[in-house]
Parts: C-alpha cells; sequence; structure tokens
C-alpha cells in the first residue's frame, strides 16, 4: 500500500487517543506551568486538509458523452446506481448525453456542515468524452482513497456533491473536458480542529488546564458558541471548535489560543494589560500585542481603543482589528480607511468588520461597495454577506418568481394578517445560482464568481444590454436584439428546430431581468456565465465584467503582524518581488503564533 496521507495519520491518532480516557496514562512528573507559558507553548493545534474522490456521472450534454469502457470505475457507479434505485443503469451510463466523470476535492480543516467547497471534474483514461459543457454532476458520496495491490481503496464516505458543471480550469480555461462544481460539496459532519499536548507535558492535570484557560477567554464573548468549545479528550488531545466569530479568519482564531496564558490572576492580568499596552503603541511589537490583548478579552478594550490615536496607520490598524473581534465599534473607520488606502491589508481589514455584530461595520461596508476600486467594491459585498446574509443592501433577487396563491387564500383576511408562512405551502424550485443587484453608487460592474460559489453581482442600478445584440452562437441559448430595440428576444433551443414558439421569449433589455428570464429557460449557470463574457467582449454591457475579484491574504501584513516590520506602500509592491533574505526565520515566527 503507498504511503498514508498526512490526513490519515491526524486521524488515526485522534481515534486512538479518544479511546483513552483523561487521566487513565501512566502518571508522570509534569512540571507545573511557569508565569511566562502560554497555550503554545505546550500544545500543538492540529488540523489537516483531507484529500477525497469519487465517480459520478455527468447528464444533460448535448451528445458530446460517451460509453465508456469497462473499468472500476464504471463497475463502481453502476453499483452505487443500483443500490440507490435507478433502473436500467447501464442505459443512462452507456448515452451519449452522460459521461461517466471522476470527482476529486480537498476538505478544508476546520470545514463544518453549513460550509461549501468546490470539486474539480476529469475524464477517466481513455474517455472518448469531448465535452462536458451544460453538464449537471448527480449526487455523487466522496471518500477517502488509497491504493493496494488488488486495486483502489476507498474509505467511508465524508462528503457529497452535485450542481452545475463550469467546464475549464486554472491555465486551461478552454478545455471542454475538465471542470469544477462551484460551492457543491459539503461535507457529513463537523471537522474540529485538535489541540495536541507536547509529549514532555502530557498529563491530565494538563489537559483539564488548557480546557480551562481556553472555555474561560471564550465564555466572555461567545458564550452562545461555549458548550463544547474545547473538550479534552485524553491526557494528550482536545478537541478545539472554532467560535463563529472567527469562522472566517481561522487562522487568527489558531494566534490567539495559542497566545493565551497558561497561569491567570488579577494582578498579572493587570501588569499585562499594562506591558501589552505600551507594546501596542510600538508598530514594531504592535501587530502581536493586538493579539495578546484581544485574548484578554473586553478588559483590554481601553487599552486597544488608544492604539486608535496613534500616528502611525499600522498601529490604529492592529488597534481597530483586535477592536473590531471583541465586537467594538470604535476602530471602523480606520478599518474603511485601511480598506481603501492599504491593498495589502485590505483583506484581513474586510474580515474584521464582517466579524462584527454593529450598524457602523455595515455602513461601512456598505460605503466600500460604491468605490470604483473592483477589489474592494466585491471584497467589501462578500464582507457583507458574511456579517448578515439577509442585509437588505446586498440586492438579492429571487430568480423564480413565487409560485401563486390560492384565490381562497388570497381572500383570507387571517391568512394575510399571519402572513406568507401561514398559507398552504407550495413548492418552490430550487435556485440554480444566486443573483445580486446592489444599488450603490460608483460606476457600473458585473461581477461572476468561478469559485466556491455559483453568483452574479450587478453593481449600479439600471443597467441595460446595449443593442445591437447577438449572443449565444453555438449554444443552448440565443439572445437577439436590433441596434434601438427596447426588447431581446431570448430563445431556447429544445429541439433541432428554433420555430417552436415555446422557446422564445420577449423581455426589456434590463440585465437582471434578462438573466430571470435565462434562469426561467433552464439555462446553467455556466452557460448564462458565458453568454456575459460574450456580451462584455461585444460591449453589450454598460461597464466591466470581473470575475473573483477577491481581495487576498498575502506577505506584507504576515511580516507586520508577526515580524514588526513596516514598509511603505509603495515599497511592499517591490519587496514582494525580490527573493525573502531569511525565509526561515519568517516560518519560524509563523510556527510560533499559528500563521
Amino acid at each position: 500500500m503507498r504511503r498514508t496521507d498526512p490526513w490519515r495519520a491526524t486521524a488515526l491518532t485522534i481515534a486512538a487517543a479518544a479511546l483513552i480516557p483523561v487521566g487513565a496514562a501512566k502518571k508522570k512528573d509534569v512540571p507545573d506551568p511557569k508565569i511566562e507559558e502560554t497555550v503554545g507553548t505546550v500544545a500543538n493545534i492540529i488540523g489537516n486538509t483531507i484529500k477525497v474522490e469519487g465517480v459520478g456521472l455527468v447528464v444533460g450534454l448535448d451528445d458530446t458523452g460517451s460509453e465508456p469502457s469497462a473499468s472500476w470505475y464504471t463497475k463502481k457507479l453502476t453499483d452505487e446506481m443500483l443500490k440507490a434505485g435507478v433502473e436500467h443503469p447501464d442505459r443512462l451510463i452507456q448515452s451519449k448525453k452522460s459521461s461517466v466523470v471522476i470527482v476529486r476535492a480537498t476538505i478544508p480543516a476546520g470545514v463544518s456542515t453549513t460550509d461549501r467547497f468546490d470539486v474539480d471534474i476529469e475524464l477517466p483514461p481513455a474517455s472518448a468524452t469531448t465535452s462536458l459543457a451544460g453538464g449537471w454532476l448527480i449526487n455523487t458520496q466522496l471518500a477517502p482513497m488509497g491504493q493496494t495491490k488488488e486495486g483502489p481503496k476507498e474509505g467511508n464516505a465524508l462528503a457529497s456533491v452535485y450542481g452545475p458543471v463550469m467546464t475549464g480550469k486554472a491555465g486551461a480555461m478552454d478545455n471542454a473536458r475538465v471542470g469544477q462544481v462551484l460551492g457543491g460539496a459539503r461535507v457529513k459532519a463537523d471537522a474540529p480542529y485538535g489541540l495536541s499536548i507536547k509529549e514532555a507535558r502530557r498529563s491530565g492535570k494538563t489537559s483539564k488546564l488548557l480546557e480551562a484557560v481556553i472555555k474561560q477567554r471564550f465564555t466572555q464573548t461567545d458564550a452562545s458558541d461555549n458548550k463544547g468549545m474545547t473538550i479534552a479528550k485524553t491526557d494528550g488531545f482536545l478537541v478545539l471548535k472554532v467560535p463563529k466569530v472567527y469562522h472566517h479568519n481561522q487562522t487568527r482564531y489558531h494566534q490567539i489560543i495559542k497566545l493565551l496564558p497558561l497561569v491567570d490572576n488579577p494582578s498579572l492580568r493587570e501588569a499585562r494589560l499594562a506591558a501589552w499596552g505600551k507594546e501596542l503603541l510600538d508598530p514594531k511589537t504592535s501587530g502581536v500585542a493586538a493579539l495578546r490583548l484581544e485574548g484578554i478579552g473586553p478588559n483590554a478594550l481601553p487599552m486597544l481603543k488608544a492604539g486608535l490615536d496613534s500616528p502611525d496607520w499600522q498601529v490604529r490598524f492592529f488597534s481597530a482589528e483586535a477592536l473590531a473581534y471583541l465586537n467594538n465599534s470604535d476602530g471602523v473607520k480606520v478599518l474603511v480607511d485601511t480598506a481603501k488606502n492599504h491593498p495589502e491589508f485590505r483583506s484581513f481589514a474586510l474580515k474584521s468588520m464582517a466579524a462584527m455584530d454593529q450598524s457602523a461595520a455595515l455602513m461601512g461596508l456598505r460605503s466600500l461597495m460604491g468605490e470604483s476600486d473592483f477589489e474592494l467594491r466585491y471584497g467589501a459585498f462578500d464582507a457583507l454577506r458574511t456579517l448578515d446574509p439577509y442585509d437588505p443592501f446586498l440586492g438579492a433577487r429571487r430568480l423564480y418568481d413565487d409560485p401563486p396563491v390560492d384565490e381562497d387564500d388570497a381572500d383570507n383576511m387571517a391568512l394575510q394578517i399571519a402572513g406568507r408562512s401561514a398559507r398552504k405551502k407550495k413548492t418552490r424550485a430550487e435556485e440554480p445560482f444566486s443573483l445580486y443587484v446592489v444599488d450603490c453608487e460608483g460606476p457600473p460592474m458585473v461581477h461572476v464568481s468561478r469559485n466556491l460559489r455559483c453568483e452574479i453581482v450587478i453593481f449600479g442600478r439600471d443597467q441595460k444590454l446595449l443593442t445591437p445584440v447577438v449572443l449565444g452562437s453555438g449554444g443552448s441559448i440565443l439572445l437577439n436584439a436590433s441596434d434601438g430595440d427596447d426588447q431581446v428576444q431570448l430563445t431556447k433551443i429544445t429541439s433541432k428546430s428554433l420555430d417552436d414558439p415555446e422557446s422564445k421569449i420577449n423581455c426589456p433589455l434590463d440585465l437582471p431581468e434578462v438573466i430571470r428570464q435565462m434562469a426561467a429557460l433552464q439555462s446553467s449557470y455556466p452557460e448564462i456565465v458565458s453568454i456575459l463574457m460574450s456580451a462584455s467582449t461585444q460591449k453589450n454591457l454598460a461597464g466591466p465584467m470581473v470575475v473573483d475579484a477577491v481581495p487576498l491574504a498575502n506577505k506584507a501584513y504576515d511580516e507586520a503582524q508577526l515580524l514588526g516590520v513596516t514598509k511603505k506602500d509603495d515599497q511592499v509592491e517591490k519587496a514582494s518581488a525580490e527573493p525573502e533574505k531569511k525565509p526561515s526565520f519568517l516560518e519560524k515566527v509563523r510556527k510560533r503564533f499559528g500563521r
């Protein structure tokens, strides 16, 4: 059997550890914790990614599929379909309107059942399928895979996936024989991190101490999530969950955990507040000092607020960032200014605003959506959705109209007073992607995602298709409008004939309505994205079309936070292109503080 993957070793360690109760190990001499020691001194955080794969079937192809050759993949898929009660699976598998595919994904560390992630799709060896365009991956189970002398060895299913196939991949966007299902996968159970106590410090006493230290800190700000936040399983291992406020920035949570002092009392806390408050005001130590103060909790608010008055912008930012994770909005203006003027810190400024349950953060993010910078305005939109997915300023639009209300229901006063929830339940079709129309200032822009989600975001009100329009040549949907027309004709090709009256509709040039009507004609997200890309190329859109304009983390933030390295904006870009002089030192610092 081939070498075991790192995730498997972790899983086996956790499983074995869970069998040994706390205190069951042989007693040994373990030193008492020292005043200067932290959680990171005695324990390491464990959380590896897990590679999984499965065999799936893509259906709905335009005769570009193929009959698969006899193989392990074909047999596995046939067996799964039979178990699922599918009659005559061979007929479906052998159709040219379908194709057997291999589905692969990496389950992120710390993922929960509410998180979604992408999967990659490729064809088995020797497959004759020419294109996966327009296809839909039926529900596929994903499991860890190993290789034995007898062939592939499959573990238990950890996730499942289904959804439309977006063809192409990085570096080969025109390759229709590969693709992705964006945000279509979910795990079957939460995958919490673990806290592994170092060998020399393993004992029931240490394990229980770590549990108490972590629970005490997060009871102060995350009481609703505290139950089971950390549980001592053995003398050497604890389960470590991530609070909701840190779910979108788990690295920061790990940093806070590692810096929590093992020994604490009122006098020590007072001395630490004074010392770390001074370090916060020094640009060379402000990043780590802010993390330490955040670890203390609400008692550190006065020191962090003092940092907002510093003449140094990085000190102000690190203070505001820590305040945000303590749900204090005093630093929102600093975070907004940082997002605007310091792109190297933008990702973290937006994440910190997304962590606050405060109206000031909502207002700040809403204002940023009107900026002209593509990355800034979409980054602000993404952060606002994280903060409040139902915020009206996101401009969510339903793709499908609500089912009609029965006349009896419409005339019933009691039902009208009670609201929609009291009406008779109507079947509502699942929407294949999300559509948002952000009513904001700034130039018009259309943003589409090719990672994590199927989503179209239109920035700016009253956007219309610009005529003349000739779109969709060679696809299953056509858009046509002559120069000066006030409507566009949409034609859904459901057969070889283009004259079917039921496949043609006219709608206004209003861009959101055009997208809704394409969805109503059963056009897939990948197909609509392709139409929009063609519209952008042919100058049919009022503004640019942008793909995945997501602010990313970078080395400049790490250096400023952990090493105290301060650079001017014009130096950051230059430094990023130069080789790092001491990478080993930076890696050591990252490891120490959990990055």
